[in-house]
């Protein structure tokens, strides 16, 4: 291999050339010109701003062209997100993630070990990051579409993998009255998100702070902060105004107990849609899940179950609307799982993934990332 081997940011000739290149994978459902106003407008986002998002390529200047056009080997982007980590000394610190995404090589330079030297160099770079400044790099995830052992080979371990598949045309299930079970949900839109993303915040805090079941693990969540929930908006609003020439409004729904406080304990999803399909392929359409909030565990397992049927009767409406045939939780926990099972007019079946986006988690610091607990691992920390 060329010992000329370089990690830079791309030019923004070299950008719109690996767009262009990654367009027929990755934005098939839009024309070029499209996908390409997409990807600068994703560049624009608060997730983004700041140094929130990092482009990179993996480039030979030895093998540049008579135009001086360097050769793109391999390419991806880094987006830095917000994350906390709890250490064997209980304390829970507030960190930088950083989740590795889009990682492509054309066609005609693949199977020569480009992308691993990429991952190798970005990796070299954030250890150095966090050596320098603890905190600035703790760790760094992925979501593999080429299953578990390619990138659990270069330090990424995999994870949990598994989702509920909820069928949108399925039976409406009401529970109870009709009109209290809309009296005690409330949509989630712009107005109250910021709120619900603050409180997410705090309860994920608590629930890091707690003694984990094997002392000798760290515990790691990235945070479900505003920030991430709107990346994922700019890209729904962007696929939905090219198909539809409108953009969802309503970006989950709260469930609070009739009778209960309006604060402390309530059940609430947020999600959004994605149209991978277009009109012209719907069953390639899906509603995730973008994250599941259980306000007080000490919730009875039947008023749980009453919020989880109405908040999903919401979120079933909106993907009708918005023609997804599927919504999608990502890693229900134990007692979601056991309570959905009895729900056969719901027909969900959990889903067990093994080759397509697969968490996975690098640790940056002096652990392993065996000797971590990745805590929330939800669809909002997808990039």
């Amino acid at each position: 291999m060329s010992l000329t081997l370089t990690l830079d940011q791309p030019s923004a000739d070299e950008q719109i050339r690996t767009w262009t290149r990654t367009h027929p994978a990755w934005g098939a459902s839009y024309p070029l010109d499209k996908y390409l106003e997409r990807e600068r407008h994703l560049l624009d986002v608060p997730l983004a701003r700041d140094g929130g998002i990092t482009q990179w390529i993996l480039t030979d200047p030895s093998l540049s062209h008579a135009d001086d056009q360097r050769p793109v080997l391999s390419s991806c982007e880094t987006l830095r997100k917000a994350a906390f980590v709890r250490g064997a000394d209980g304390v829970v610190q507030r960190v930088w993630a950083h989740g590795v995404a889009s990682v492509f090589t054309y066609p005609e330079f693949r199977s020569q070990g480009y992308a691993r030297t990429m991952l190798e160099l970005i990796t070299q770079r954030l250890t150095r990051e966090e050596s320098e400044l603890p905190g600035d790099a703790a760790f760094s995830i992925l979501f593999s579409d080429i299953g578990k052992t390619y990138y659990a080979a270069l330090g990424w371990k995999p994870y949990e993998s598994a989702h509920l598949s909820l069928p949108v045309m399925a039976t409406n299930t009401t529970t109870g009255d009709d009109s209290a079970s809309r009296t005690a949900l409330t949509l989630i839109t712009d107005d109250n998100l910021p709120a619900l993303a603050a409180r997410d915040e705090e309860l994920l805090h608590q629930k890091l702070s707690r003694p984990p079941h094997d002392p000798s693990k760290t515990r790691v969540a990235i945070i479900p902060d505003l920030d991430t929930f709107q990346w994922h908006f700019a890209r729904e609003v962007h696929m939905c105004q090219h198909h539809f020439s409108r953009a969802p409004t309503v970006h989950g729904a709260i469930y609070t107990p009739p009778g209960g406080a309006s604060d402390g304990q309530r059940v609430w999803a947020v999600w959004s849609s994605t149209q991978n399909g277009g009109k012209e392929k719907p069953e390639k359409n899906v509603m995730y899940i973008l994250r599941f909030v259980v306000e007080d565990q000490r919730i009875s397992d039947e008023e749980l179950s009453v919020a989880f049927k109405n908040i999903v009767n919401v979120a079933k409406r909106e993907a009708r609307e918005w023609l997804c045939t599927s919504i999608d939780m990502w890693n229900p926990d134990e007692r979601i799982k056991a309570l959905v099972s009895g729900m056969a007019d719901l027909q969900a079946k959990l889903v067990v993934r093994e080759n397509d986006n697969i968490p996975s988690l690098r640790w940056l610091g002096d652990a392993s990332a065996s000797d971590i607990e990745w805590l929330a691992n939800e669809r909002f920390e997808w990039c």
